[in-house]
């Protein structure tokens, strides 16, 4: 299937004009100035121009998000270098990575912030032009752009522990930008407030429905997933809610619903921008227009692949158990990877050849223009569940296994916070699943906190592998119990039976390894 990308060459003709799109790599990076451009006062002349521009300033995406999927799924659990790999993906894969590697380059991502900055200054230009861009399709512009360039922040802090902050009116990238530099924490609080104020206009009420800007993230749910990572966790539940309700006039939308129960899981990833029912931020990709996704080279079995799935992963898959009490996560799992010559040797064991990754080849016929998700439902609920759990009492942590599992469509009658949701139906229960469940002798409150949030995390590794999240929800958890070896453990666990292992495991054992150098 043939599909045209939302990204266009048209737009990037003119748009790449306007922004900042012509940085280098590395140090160069931060000393290049920008080069002959179209001013703003030709470009910014109608509401066409504003979207335009909001598709234009997020370009360098394409570039940058094959990278993440990468860095995510080889520091992880979730990934492995098969022969065919080249250093930079073995370095990687083995946790010691150089300064040269291109894959940890940052640049792409601060484009990005840059190119925001820059709309963001001269947006309001064009409601001098255009009557038709009125002030609620002003204040959802703005605040789409606020909320991507605050994404981009929250990844590079989760990257790098650090960042290198762009003061929000500048356009092009001052001399002294390396030494700007906020901590993971600063920054953290920073975006918060910006979001925080962002939601005190008089457009976030309930009458005005929210704008959905192509490929942009959703702002309550990001807002949801800062909480969440501070540790602010009613804070957290209620925007991550907020966020499965931003569409209202759409009951199913971002309800993990029946749309995509079962074998039509995979459609999910099909020509994922049209799919918004479950899909929220998502980066397309064309052959058509030469924009290729380089993950369908990098992990195709048929190409030469350079990395696959582990075993690990494999066996969390195919231990997982159906509604009728069969094993196996028979539809993520047929989706997500496959095998060479798989046999069940008896009930419980089984063999198989070689294993390759199939999440970026649903559409065997053009796998280059695969998009790659940023932000869809099922994220966001299992985020929900994770802050409803830690908020510790019996009632939010009854919601955390229903959206873990069945979904509030069972529940008769519905919760009172949740009187809109009937036709949701739990990440499990989309999946065929049997639900996980507290053993009723668990009475440690501490205990089944724990359990609960093992099981949530252990079912993000299953519904969202290879999309960019099981790293960061490994940091996530180990830095929130203080516990190092919650994260070493997991990973090192790939590499057991190597001479790689022990040192891997003592050096994941230091948290000042989790993070990439700062360059």
């Amino acid at each position: 299937m043939e599909k045209r990308s939302r990204i266009t060459p048209y737009l990037l003709a003119i748009f790449s004009a306007i922004l900042v799109l012509s940085f280098g790599c590395k140090d160069d990076f931060f000393n290049e100035t920008a080069g002959d451009r179209i001013t703003p006062d030709q470009h910014y002349q109608s509401i066409n121009d504003a979207f335009v521009s909001t598709q234009g300033a997020i370009i360098t995406l394409q570039d940058a998000m094959p990278k993440l999927i990468m860095l995510d799924g080889l520091r992880s659990d979730m990934m492995e270098v098969t022969p065919n790999a080249d250093s930079y993906f073995r370095e990687i894969n083995f946790h010691s990575i150089s300064a040269t590697n291109p894959i940890v380059n940052p640049s792409d991502l601060y484009k990005v912030i840059v190119n925001i900055n820059e709309v963001l200054v001269n947006i309001d230009r064009v409601a001098e032009k255009d009557r038709n861009y009125d002030q609620l399709t002003a204040y959802s512009v703005k605040g789409a752009l606020v909320g991507m360039r605050a994404w981009t922040y929250l990844t590079l802090a989760r990257l790098y522990n650090q960042v290198a902050y762009i003061d929000d009116n500048l356009t092009s990238l001052p001399a002294n930008l390396s030494q700007t530099v906020l901590t993971k924490d600063a920054i953290l609080d920073t975006l918060i407030n910006q979001l925080e104020n962002y939601f005190k206009s008089e457009f976030t009420t309930t009458k005005y429905a929210e704008l959905r800007l192509d490929n942009y993230v959703n702002n309550k749910a990001l807002l949801g997933e800062l909480y969440l990572e501070v540790g602010r966790y009613a804070d957290a539940a209620r925007y991550l809610k907020l966020a499965c309700e931003s569409y209202g006039n759409q009951p199913a939308m971002l309800k993990v619903d029946r749309s995509y129960q079962n074998a039509a899981w995979g459609a999910i990833f099909l020509n994922a921008e049209s799919n918004l029912i479950e899909n929220i931020s998502v980066i397309p990709y064309s052959r058509a227009e030469d924009q290729f996704n380089p993950l369908a080279d990098w992990m195709g079995y048929d190409r030469q692949y350079q990395v696959k799935p582990t075993t690990l992963l494999i066996d969390s898959f195919i231990a997982q158990v159906d509604a009728t009490g069969a094993k196996g996560d028979l539809w993520r799992g047929g989706i997500t990877f496959g095998v060479k010559d798989f046999v069940w040797t008896s009930d419980s064991t089984y063999t198989f050849g070689e294993a390759y990754i199939t999440k970026y080849a649903v559409d065997q016929t053009d796998p280059s223009s695969t998009d790659i998700i940023i932000s869809r439902a099922a994220d966001i609920h299992l985020m929900l569940a994770e802050a409803y759990n830690r908020m510790g009492d019996a009632t939010s942590q009854r919601f955390a296994l229903i959206l873990l599992n069945q979904g509030m469509n069972k529940e008769n009658p519905k919760p009172p916070p949740f009187t809109r949701w009937s036709s949701n139906i739990g990440v499990r229960g989309r999946a065929y699943l049997q639900s996980r469940e507290v053993p009723k002798n668990m009475i440690s409150a501490d205990s089944i906190t724990t359990l609960i949030e093992d099981f949530i995390i252990d079912e993000r590794a299953l519904e969202l592998a290879f999309e960019g999240k099981r790293w960061t929800d490994l940091v996530r958890i180990a830095e929130r119990r203080n516990d190092p070896s919650y994260l070493a453990d997991k990973v090192a666990a790939k590499f057991k039976g190597t001479p790689y292992y022990d040192q891997i495991h003592a050096k994941l054992m230091n948290p000042a390894n989790w993070y990439l150098p700062f360059k």
